[in-house]
């Protein structure tokens, strides 16, 4: 009996000691931004049928011994494991998984494909990352982030549009990309001021109307394999968006609610040095004139307009006559009692025109389910205040989506409208190609613009330089740019399931935009360079631009089981798309009450030929796609589309493209994988795109005339003339990648190689006066497009509480018009541009006047004047399109905080610039400041006397003395070296163009974020899910190694937009950086 009793109490000791060995874990499964991570998978190591779920607010219990290990896993997550300690709770934070090539992504038309399958290259973006960069344009949160794509982000009014480019210029008539929101084409019209040129470039796009809080996906289709069931537009790339309709129930929750809201400040990036030195003159003379090469601060003598001594100095200059500032002077006397004006250096005279700019975003979105059903709604405001004066943007967006599922009937729908207002000024007039803020930059080192009155007793502005410009602070109130754009777009789509192989797709949109611009030119606005007023009356342009684009399309999808390893799938389809279009514009001339900007309130209204312009096209396609795959490790897919067109001639308005690609997984094909590799992947695609011809250019245009001749109405040919025999443009494209993974997915790289021809490019000729037209529109030419594309994503750390990725991207793109139409040597892409197109050399090439040089490329030099011989002859002297660009990500993850930084780089791309080549020219900067010393100009002595050359052309050749070239050595200073009377007789103004195209290449810290996500045992006290707090920079620093020092000029600043130009910057706004601070809240 006492030995039962011995053996009953230790078996209670032993279950004791057991018991106190086990413990109740609870504990919450988070991401890196401290969100729920709801039905994660929480097993104990080695035990695979014990564990359990976190529930939909992430939490789980588990009962567990102390040293077991926890392995936690999710969905679209990386696994971790966790040691048992002594705590009872804990939080699991868990990492986004590296991509995984066996997902589902969305390629064109839709069609959802496993991406081990593809044989093209597809960028997915993470939207999410978006919204936190206090940027409300879309694409320039894409710059540094995707191979293949540029990015070139508009500058000066809050709003600008940017430039995007996906593998380079395919056709001669724009480099746009075809933007897909939620399966319809969504129109990217560049807002421009009426001359892109002199006017500061684009001051908006379509894409500004989207609104990033809105975005479910965003998918870059690249290549023509990838792009080319989208048809006529898709020869330049594809920006495939996808909106929020709704997420599925978690747990009890059916609703979801996010509210976001952003603050950020924004500044210039960097002002130029300037040179305190000298004053407003010419030759060391102290006088009005446009720049500063008067005498020095403290000393010299003082002229007047004419050349003759006012007042000799020998004590230093304080002060000169206050009539150097005649239309100040004039205007308020009393200001200068003793008719004299301080003669000093204002070295803030250019930096206090510029203000502190702000932007405030806030958004609260709506999402959930119940059962089959979902939905979503989004509302958000843009509140913009720009730095530069009286300059702002605002814009509101609502949108809702939702599907439902009834049976095998699954319908959906999604709705957005937008309204955005626009308010910045421009330029006076055409300012020899400056905007209204590039002249700020070369004012006199004395003038002290915001220290004086900018109107005069009557209202008229007073001009600075003795009134040849317009005052800045004048013009940012008096000359104005407002713009109104309304956006509504809607699709309704329905997908029905016959059986387990059949489903047919239906999706029907429709894309209304519509715009109303006033821009309003004020009397006495200065811009010709002279004392009289170009714009004495005042004017104001109205413009109202209406597009509308519907988009119908029906797809079958038949996948049938045909064999054991087998797989096919095949899609069926057939869509139409209407564009429409109206543009009217009507000019008032003399304002009858100051102030007042309507167009009642002028004493004439006029029209111009193109004052009501209406376009309409349609385009009725038929495609196909075919894809087969073998023990999911080989596939090959076949695509074709054929087009029928309103915009050729009907003989060639039909045509038909196909595509083949193809992927294999050589790694589980041949068996390949082991601790230190993943996986391996190689792709192949080869496909032709056409494209169509722009509306109405292949038929008679007559513009109508109702006030006519003698009051008597007529209708005259337009000014195009085009080609009968007229046919669609091809892109073929070859492209190979491949794809590998490393060490547990933690190191990844993605490489691809393309070769893209364009044929039978269609552009406009401009036609000299005697031919009766304007233009002539022709198939006119071939380009060519070769480039590597490389994506690596390493992670060097990756625990369970600490994560380090870092991605690094690299695009390289080259570009060459392989022919012309016969008989045309070259064609200038925008008139009074200074992009060509010509055979043998890049898209859009920068042309113009050089020096002359010996054939082993000396300078040949004037032994008159030390400066160097300009060469008769015009020529290249500039490629645009960069070398190579590169962006380095580093995220860095610790808790609940999250550390993002991007570097990118652009190597190469010449840019012409207004306004480097001005502020040298005027002798503003410290790169001009030493001019009182003499110089040497490396070279040789040139012949006086051109001869003819081989090539026909009058050329100069080095001087020659007893057989050998003789080297330079006339002096000459540096006010010579910069401005000198006479045509290309300096390195800047006057100069010759080349010497006003510089090297792009620059280096950027584009972005950089720190956000914490609040434990979340104090995120569910308050009731809610998350709360994550961010701050961010953008654009906080940059150098550019290759333009003059003390300009500190950003290479980015592309002023000129759209229309074919490229690498022109025309008197463009500086570059800005912000610091901005956002919130985002989850109930």
């Amino acid at each position: 009996m006492r030995k039962k009793l011995y053996v009953f109490l230790l078996a209670i000791l032993c279950t004791v000691v057991s018991k106190s060995q086990t413990l109740s874990l609870s504990g919450r499964v988070v991401d890196e931004n401290g969100a729920p991570i709801p039905f994660a998978s929480v097993v104990i190591k080695g035990k695979s049928k014990t564990g359990t779920t976190s529930d939909p607010d992430g939490k789980f219990s588990i009962a567990v011994a102390r040293g077991n290990v926890l392995v936690v896993s999710a969905v679209n997550y990386a696994p971790t494991e966790i040691a048992v300690g002594t705590g009872s709770t804990l939080e699991i934070r868990l990492s986004a998984a590296k991509a995984d090539l066996s997902e589902v992504v969305v390629t064109a038309m839709g069609i959802k494909r496993n991406e081990r399958a593809l044989g093209y290259s597809v960028s997915k973006v993470d939207p999410g990352n978006m919204l936190q960069k206090s940027e409300p344009n879309i694409l320039n949160t894409l710059a540094g982030k995707v191979p293949g794509v540029d990015i070139r982000a508009g500058q000066g009014q809050p709003g600008a549009a940017s430039r995007i480019q996906i593998r380079g210029v395919s056709t001669f008539s724009g480099a746009d990309p075809l933007i897909v929101v939620d399966g319809v084409p969504y129109s990217n019209p560049l807002i421009k001021t009426s001359n892109s040129l002199t006017a500061g470039g684009a001051y908006g796009s379509g894409l500004n109307n989207i609104d990033p809080n809105d975005i479910e996906s965003i998918s870059v289709l690249k290549g023509a394999a990838a792009a080319s069931l989208y048809g006529s537009r898709a020869a330049n790339g594809v920006l495939l968006i996808t909106t929020k309709s709704g997420a599925p129930k978690r747990g009890s929750k059916s609703l979801n609610v996010t509210y976001r809201a952003g603050y950020s400040i924004e500044k210039v990036a960097d002002i130029p040095e300037f040179q305190n030195l000298y004053g407003a003159g010419a030759n060391f003379r102290t006088q009005s004139s446009n720049g500063s090469w008067g005498g020095k601060f403290g000393r010299g003598v003082i002229y007047d307009a004419a050349g003759n001594v006012v007042r000799p100095s020998s004590s230093g200059i304080d002060s000169i006559p206050a009539t150097t500032w005649a239309t100040m002077y004039n205007s308020y006397p009393e200001l200068f009692p003793n008719g004299l004006i301080a003669y000093k250096a204002v070295p803030d005279n250019v930096s206090s025109l510029f203000k502190t700019g702000n932007l405030m975003e806030h958004s609260i979105g709506l999402n959930g389910g119940e059962g089959r059903s979902l939905f979503n709604v989004t509302l958000s405001q843009v509140n913009q205040k720009g730095y530069i004066m009286n300059s702002s943007y605002k814009k509101s967006n609502v949108s809702v989506g939702g599907q439902t599922a009834v049976g095998k009937l699954t319908i959906g729908a999604n709705a957005s409208y937008a309204r955005s207002k626009q308010v910045g000024g421009f330029i006076g007039a055409a300012q020899n190609f400056l905007s209204q803020w590039g002249r700020t930059y070369t004012m006199a080192r004395n003038w002290d613009i915001t220290g004086w009155p900018s109107v005069n007793k009557v209202g008229a502005q007073i001009g600075f330089n003795d009134g040849q410009y317009t005052n800045p602070i004048w013009g940012a109130y008096h000359n104005v740019i407002t713009t109104f754009d309304d956006r509504i777009v809607g699709n309704v789509r329905a997908s029905y399931k016959f059986n387990n192989w059949i489903r047919v797709d239906f999706n029907a949109g429709v894309n209304n935009y519509a715009l109303f611009r006033d821009q309003v030119i004020d009397k006495s606005s200065y811009g010709s360079g002279t004392t009289a007023p170009e714009n004495p009356l005042g004017t104001i342009t109205e413009v109202i631009d209406k597009q509308q684009e519907i988009q119908g399309k029906i797809i079958a999808v038949i996948s049938p089981k045909i064999a054991k390893d087998w797989s096919l799938d095949i899609n069926l389809g057939s869509d139409v798309n209407e564009r429409n279009s109206r543009h009217q514009q009507v000019y008032g001339i003399d304002f009858v009450i100051p102030g007042l900007y309507n167009l009642n309130n002028t004493r004439r209204q006029t029209y111009s030929n193109d004052g009501d312009l209406r376009t309409k096209r349609r385009l009725v396609g038929f495609f196909g796609d075919a894809s087969i795959g073998y023990k999911n490790y080989a596939f090959l897919n076949v695509t074709g589309r054929g087009d029928l067109t309103s915009t050729l001639p009907y003989k060639n308005a039909k045509y038909f493209y196909p595509g083949i690609s193809g992927s294999l997984v050589w790694s589980e094909a041949l068996n390949l994988k082991s601790k230190w590799f993943d996986y391996g992947k190689v792709r192949a695609g080869y496909a032709r795109v056409g494209n169509d011809a722009e509306p109405h250019k292949g038929e008679a245009i007559f513009d109508l005339n109702a006030a006519g001749f003698l009051n008597q109405p007529f209708a005259t040919r337009g000014g195009d003339y085009y080609d009968t025999t007229l046919t669609p443009e091809f892109t073929r494209e070859l492209e190979l990648g491949a794809d590998l993974r490393f060490f547990n997915q933690r190191v990844g790289l993605e490489v691809t190689w393309y070769d893209k021809k364009s044929t039978d490019l269609i552009y406009g000729i401009s036609l000299p006066r005697t031919a009766g037209y304007s233009n002539f529109y022709t198939n006119l030419g071939e380009i060519r497009n070769t480039g590597w594309e490389i994506a690596l994503d390493v992670s060097p750390v990756v625990t369970s509480k600490f994560r380090w990725d870092i991605r690094g991207i690299y695009t390289q793109n080259k570009n060459t018009v392989l022919a012309l139409k016969e008989g045309l040597t070259r064609s200038l892409l925008v008139t009074g541009g200074y992009n060509y197109i010509e055979a043998g050399k890049p898209y859009g090439y920068l042309r113009g006047s050089h020096s002359a040089r010996s054939e082993d490329g000396q300078l040949l030099i004037s032994a008159t004047s030390g400066m160097p011989y300009l060469d008769p002859n015009d020529d290249m002297v500039g490629d645009p399109n960069a070398d190579y660009k590169m962006g380095i990500t580093n995220t860095v993850s610790y808790k609940g905080f999250t550390l993002n930084v991007l570097f990118d780089m652009t190597k190469g791309g010449d840019f012409y610039s207004e306004t480097i080549n001005s502020m040298l020219g005027r002798g503003v900067t410290k790169d001009t400041e030493n001019r009182e010393r003499n110089a040497v100009i490396t070279g040789i002595y040139g012949d006086p006397t051109p001869v003819i050359g081989s090539d026909g052309l009058n050329h100069y050749v080095p001087l020659m003395v007893n057989g050998k070239t003789v080297p330079n050595q006339t002096r000459v200073t540096t006010n010579d070296l910069f401005f000198t009377a006479g045509t290309g007789a300096s390195f800047a103004t006057n100069g010759a163009f080349e010497y006003a195209v510089w090297d792009g290449t620059v280096y950027r810290l584009r972005e950089i974020s720190l956000g914490y996500s609040l434990p979340s045992k104090w995120v569910s006290a308050l009731k809610l899910t998350n709360i994550t707090l961010s701050v961010n920079g953008r654009n906080l620093w940059y150098l550019a190694p290759n333009v003059p020092k003390y300009t500190h000029f950003d290479p980015d600043i592309n002023s000129v937009i759209g229309s074919g130009s490229q690498g022109v910057e025309s008197g463009g706004a500086p570059s800005t950086k912000r610091f901005g601070v956002n919130l985002n809240v989850t109930f």
